[in-house]
């Protein structure tokens, strides 16, 4: 492979499965579920992570924006990482507008392993707490094990299982389903499938490589019982050293 494709690819990646990354979603809001979600495979927004680190010494920072078709709800996440070691240690802070005046301001934590586990093949754990500013305060913690297979130089598929630990209500298990098509140098397709909430959802998206070390995303999801209203998100990740 190329040393320069090969860097492309690797910033898009890191770029597209922050997405996933503890994160408060639109999807988990509409589902009742405000608890954060382990990284995303397709970058910043998504809900799909991949089994993937980010170079020792980097850095990242992440931030998007959810708007809800036909409603009023609406979401802005910000959320900043770091490669410490052989993890990844990671925040988020998220504004929630659930509807009329009503907001909620959400916040949490994550760790995340990874490790080559054979000839294309990747796997990882992440886990995650989070908190809110009301009462309960405290919310819940998820814990996600990330599998990533690069099929080929353009094409990789990322699968998760996890299960959301929420306080005060029943636990509920996740899962998801990614397919990452680098289609040219500074582009790249995501599709994804996944579980959040007891409720299933599905997402297409672009990313756009800015720059070496900025990536610009554009999402659309929606929920697939029907019921779910469907909602666009625009994000903006940027990778840089310490």
């Amino acid at each position: 492979m190329n040393k320069n494709r090969s860097v492309d690819l690797r910033l898009a990646s890191e770029a597209r499965r922050r997405a996933a990354r503890q994160r408060t979603t639109l999807a988990a809001l509409t589902s009742s579920l405000a608890t954060v979600s382990p990284a995303q495979a397709a970058g910043g927004h998504h809900a799909v992570d991949d089994a993937a680190l980010l170079e020792p010494g980097q850095c990242q920072v992440e931030t998007w924006y959810d708007h809800e078709l036909g409603g009023k709800r609406r979401l802005l996440h910000v959320g900043p990482g770091c490669r410490v070691g052989a993890v990844e240690f990671g925040l988020n802070f998220d504004r929630a507008r659930l509807g009329g005046s009503q907001t909620e301001t959400i916040a949490g934590a994550q760790i995340k392993w990874a490790r080559e586990i054979g000839n294309g093949w990747s796997a990882g754990v992440v886990f995650g707490v989070a908190g809110q500013d009301r009462s309960p305060h405290y919310l819940g913690s998820t814990l996600v094990v990330p599998v990533t297979w690069q099929v080929s130089e353009t094409l990789s598929t990322h699968i998760n299982v996890g299960r959301d630990f929420r306080h005060g209500q029943a636990d509920t298990n996740r899962a998801g389903l990614a397919v990452e098509w680098a289609a040219l140098k500074t582009w790249s397709f995501v599709a994804e499938r996944f579980r959040e909430g007891a409720a299933n959802f599905g997402r297409g998206g672009a990313r756009w490589q800015a720059t070496p070390s900025i990536n610009v995303d554009l999402g659309y999801a929606r929920g697939l019982n029907g019921s779910t209203p469907a909602w666009w998100t625009l994000g903006l990740t940027w990778v840089f050293d310490r």
